[in-house]
């Protein structure tokens, strides 16, 4: 019976599972449009590697429900809606509620800080790209701070389908306001209290929840 190169096996899901990221990411940062084709043979292209591995990561985010596979159309960002944006936004409440009650590593407050600092800079510039970019980096860490990988990558998964940068456009409050909304999560970090960090974060994104339901 012929061997299996383990080896290689390692390596092809490695590299499915960078594209997927890489993929998400661009999802994230609007960089790929809802609703949007994606071409396997361009991404191929792209990252110099062969349609194979691309293929892998696009069937990898369907079943996720990231993407949305149509025939005779092929894989596209999928768009949620009204309600569907709503149990997403439930679903990051959940994730970050249960990584405070198990916070293992409180130093990392100070990097919570500084990516809130970053948010702040970027909503005085008006600068949406970067205000995403700190406001997912603040949450990852709030995540990473409980020491379950799992567990960020459950909620990175909802992240790429909550349609940030909709919920951002179509939220009253300037971006400057939505950045302060951040700032009770940390202060109650700060003085180690699980209950009050768990409220503060129910109230952050009761806040956003709202926001949708009157404005999308």
């Amino acid at each position: 019976m012929k061997g299996i190169d383990v080896t290689l096996n390692i390596q092809k899901e490695s590299l499915k599972d960078k594209i997927a990221s890489i993929l998400m990411q661009r999802i994230i940062n609007g960089e790929i449009d809802v609703g949007e084709k994606l071409r396997e043979a361009h991404l191929a292209k792209e990252f110099g590697v062969s349609q194979a591995p691309v293929r892998e990561a696009i069937i990898a985010l369907v079943s996720l429900g990231i993407l949305e596979h149509k025939v005779n159309v092929g894989a596209r960002v999928r768009a949620f809606d009204k309600s569907e944006t709503i149990e997403i936004y439930q679903a990051r409440d959940a994730l970050e509620q249960y990584a405070i009650s198990h916070i293992k590593d409180f130093n990392k407050v100070e990097v919570l800080k500084s990516h809130y600092q970053e948010m702040l800079e970027a909503a005085k510039a008006k600068d949406t790209k970067q205000f995403i970019v700190h406001d997912q980096h603040f949450h990852e860490t709030l995540l990473l701070m409980s020491g379950n990988k799992l567990l960020l990558e459950l909620w990175r998964q909802q992240y790429t389908k909550s349609s940030v940068q909709n919920v951002i456009k179509n939220f009253e409050a300037s971006l400057e306001n939505i950045v302060k909304i951040h700032l009770p999560i940390i202060e109650a970090i700060e003085v180690a209290s699980v209950t009050q960090s768990q409220e503060t974060v129910a109230v952050h994104y009761e806040t956003i929840i709202q926001s949708i339901k009157d404005d999308i």
